[in-house]
């Protein structure tokens, strides 16, 4: 940490909760920006013309562009001011979702989900980053977890508030305020956040080499495998619910409030499991129990009151995994521990970019209310892989107990002598 940077981080208190509370929103911006689209997807595609898997891949590029970019932007800017880079960064993510609002054709949505997909990559991590550097270090973590609620908080607010609106308005309206919030969050940052500077960081090949790391790859096709299980359905979850349940625009207002409560509960709970249990088991229970809960949402997304009980539990089971994901590869990454977070958020994208694929081809082959169970085979995949990684640990781990307990009873052999 810089003298400079040590200098800012407050030693708690409202003033310094504020400023994280402010990258907070920045992240709920961003989050709503990404779930919004679920809920809106069938007014989109009737007034653009588009079928519904055509609709879902302006989810598939804003992932991916965000998958791409987190890495090579991060690299790129690491010298700049970090207040500077937020300003910027929110205002090109507002005028990227103004594009979207005023798209008038199919090709210019696309060209604004890459542009807010490429800004919002680059906030997540920059946000992060500051955060952690303006709070003292006894309270990080949690400045840390505040800042990652804000994405929770978008699905539980954010999403149903956008999806109001389009109800309301239009679909557009929706992307209007998501670009409202943006330029909300630039002016207070422009306030309140202090001059973080930057540094020489590491090169894209340096940050993309950390997945070298022993068992990284298996953690991150676990987490790629974890989101595509949850969005091959969320993503064209309002398609769902006006098809397949009979769900009114109305309802499906707050039954993605009922999934968003779900979620924010649910990764709060995590970050209190994550505490108290051994990452790889705990992670291991969420992702089994994630798996059932989708297996039987095929049944109970065939009526509204059977959604609404459905999507409140599989929000929160499966956003009880999050904080498990980021402990796991803490202890995993050791002192390249953030390398391997930056890394992971790049694997949410690729599953969710996964997702919208996958659940595309299930949509145009008429299979809607296969979409759940297909998210379960998905979470059993995840729960092979991770089997996979936790076994290659184990003989490290059993040498190094080995090692331990040689001296040990070689000492014990010695002193039991006459």
């Amino acid at each position: 940490m810089t003298q400079q940077a040590a200098a800012q981080a407050p030693k708690g208190g409202w003033a310094g909760a504020a400023k994280v509370w402010l990258l907070a929103l920045g992240m709920f911006a961003i989050g709503t920006d990404l779930f919004i689209v679920s809920g809106l997807l069938p007014a989109l595609g009737d007034e653009l013309d588009l079928s519904t898997a055509a609709a879902g891949q302006t989810v598939t590029v804003f992932a991916i562009t965000y998958a791409v970019a987190a890495p090579i932007l991060a690299s790129v800017t690491s010298r700049l001011d970090r207040r500077t880079l937020l300003l910027a960064v929110l205002i090109v993510f507002a005028v990227g979702n103004a594009l979207s609002a005023f798209a008038p054709n199919y090709a210019v949505l696309l060209l604004s989900r890459v542009v807010a997909g490429a800004s919002a990559a680059l906030y997540a991590s920059t946000a992060s980053a500051v955060a952690a550097r303006i709070t003292a270090p006894e309270r990080r973590g949690r400045a840390l977890a505040i800042v990652y609620a804000g994405m929770t908080s978008a699905i539980a607010l954010g999403v149903p508030i956008g999806n109001a609106i389009g109800e309301l308005s239009s679909w557009r309206w929706a992307f209007g305020f998501v670009a409202l919030l943006a330029l909300v969050t630039a002016l207070g940052a422009a306030a309140g956040i202090p001059s973080v500077e930057g540094n020489a960081g590491l090169g894209v090949r340096e940050r993309l080499g950390a997945v070298r790391i022993k068992r990284a790859p298996t953690a991150m096709l676990t987490t790629t495998l974890w989101v595509v299980g949850t969005f091959v359905v969320y993503t064209y979850l309002g398609t769902v619910l006006e098809k397949v349940s009979g769900a009114a625009d109305a309802d499906r207002t707050w039954l993605l409030l009922l999934f968003g409560i779900g979620s924010f509960a649910g990764v709060m709970g995590g970050g209190r499991l994550a505490d108290r249990v051994d990452s790889t088991r705990g992670l291991a229970a969420t992702v089994a129990l994630l798996a059932a809960v989708l297996a039987a949402l095929t049944l109970a997304l065939h009526s509204v009151v059977g959604a609404a009980v459905g999507l409140t539990v599989w929000g929160l089971v499966h956003w009880a995994s999050f904080p498990l994901i980021q402990h796991r590869l803490l202890a995993i990454g050791g002192k390249n521990g953030d390398m391997l977070l930056a890394l992971n958020n790049s694997a949410v994208y690729i599953g969710q970019t996964a997702a919208a694929v996958v659940g595309g081809l299930f949509a145009d082959a008429g299979h809607l209310r296969q979409l759940p169970l297909a998210g379960a085979g998905f979470e059993v995949l995840a729960l092979v892989v991770l089997a996979i990684g936790a076994r290659a640990a184990r003989p490290a781990v059993s040498a190094a107990a080995t090692v331990t307990a040689a001296p040990q009873t070689s000492a014990g052999a010695v002193d039991s002598r006459p």
